[in-house]
């Protein structure tokens, strides 16, 4: 009985470490480097919309998302903070991006 009761805390304690370190694996930022913000995401949110705001929370623009990966702009834009939300049916990621 020891022997059993050991397998399954075994099993347990394996699957809870395995679900820990699952993250939201729906968006990789690759690059952030030049003025360039570049992301990957998952093929369920391709169709989605990507709005970019500034730090007064003005819409600067919106972009579908069509492909999995993706790259944006910020060089013609002024140097400051900015907000991008990648928004689906129910979902939203938000990525801060600072441009300097």
């Amino acid at each position: 009985m020891k022997v059993l009761t050991s397998i399954l805390l075994i099993i347990v304690v394996c699957a809870t470490v395995g679900l820990a370190k699952t993250s939201d694996s729906s968006l990789r930022v690759l690059s952030t480097k030049r003025s360039v913000l570049d992301i990957k995401t998952s093929k369920d949110l391709i169709g989605a919309t990507i709005v970019i705001e500034n730090e007064e929370h003005d819409v600067i623009e919106s972009i579908p998302l069509e492909k999995r990966r993706t790259i944006v702009d910020f060089f013609f834009l002024a140097p400051g903070a900015y907000t991008v939300k990648i928004q689906k049916d129910e979902k939203e990621i938000v990525i801060h991006y600072v441009n300097k």
